[in-house]
């Protein structure tokens, strides 16, 4: 299968389950967590079972170790960031991610950029700094002081910090296993222990389980999506290329928040979010 279909439809799949999780104003982030990860569950099992089990050595273990509690912060900023502030404003700072991995790259795998990769980080700061833009606001240092106040795209910058370091330590694992046996098997333990943590904590989770299971199936299915696509697309093509189209899921929130909840000033969201796209193509293609 076209490994473009495939990236296309795991961003589709992923601002698909940002705005319903927005949609869902009766239910707080760590509910939505519960009916996310426990109806993703069958699922998972079922892939599971159908994935054959490669060698595994030590480093795919410990890179699989260590993968767990960075995800878990990052899933937690995440759900709390679309919550409490407008997705054109918290969702765009993902573009953050492949200007991190530089680093984590550096550091971890030895990778290094050309001077496109540096143009590329600067289109991403300045794009965050346009995101922030009020029509009403002449001050130069008025998007700086929003996005002081803005925690939803403080979290966001911190989720994108994390991802670059799950995204280095993830490809490690798959490197020593496989794209879809390392997907599945990951966030199958990864659900059961977050859910045994907020099942544990919260005793009212059970009812909400039951009570919001067409939500939960929902949710479940958009992540399932997103596991398989991601891993097909990643496991059939250039794992940067992938991700540059798979990341196109920044635009298609924007798009999707603007249309249907009419965020305000679009005009300057909007022309941010494309700029911290197209910085974020420069570095994964062209870095």
């Amino acid at each position: 299968m076209n490994w473009f279909f495939l990236s296309i439809v795991t961003a589709i799949s992923i601002a698909a389950r940002d705005v319903s999780i927005k949609t869902y104003e009766d239910l707080q982030p760590m509910e939505i967590a519960v009916l996310e990860l426990f109806w993703a569950l069958p699922l998972l099992l079922i892939g599971c079972f159908f994935v054959e089990i490669p060698p595994l050595d030590r480093i795919f273990w410990w890179n699989f170790i260590l993968s767990i509690p960075i995800n878990i912060l990052a899933y937690i900023l995440y759900l709390y960031a679309i919550k409490i502030s407008p997705i054109s404003l918290s969702v765009p700072f993902l573009a953050f991610t492949p200007a991190f991995m530089i680093l984590t790259g550096f550091f971890i795998l030895g990778e290094s950029i050309n001077h496109w990769g540096g143009i590329g980080i600067g289109l991403i700061i300045m794009g965050g700094y346009i995101l922030h833009f009020k029509k009403a606001q002449l001050n130069l240092m008025g998007p700086f002081i929003a996005f002081l106040h803005e925690k939803g795209s403080w979290f966001m910058l911190i989720v994108a910090v994390l991802f670059a370091f799950a995204a280095v330590i993830g490809k490690k694992a798959m490197l020593h296993s496989s794209p879809l046996f390392f997907s599945y098997y990951f966030f199958l333990v990864f659900n059961i222990i977050v859910l045994v943590g907020l099942l544990v904590t919260r005793k009212d989770n059970w009812h909400k389980i039951l009570r919001q299971s067409p939500k939960g199936i929902w949710l479940g299915c958009l992540l399932m999506v997103h596991i398989s696509f991601h891993s097909l697309a990643i496991s059939v093509s250039t794992a940067a290329y992938m991700v540059a189209v798979k990341r196109s899921s920044i635009l298609f929130s924007v798009l999707l928040s603007w249309f249907l909840f009419k965020e305000a000033d679009f005009k300057y969201r909007g022309f941010g979010t494309l700029l911290m796209f197209i910085g974020m193509l420069f570095i994964m293609l062209l870095g």
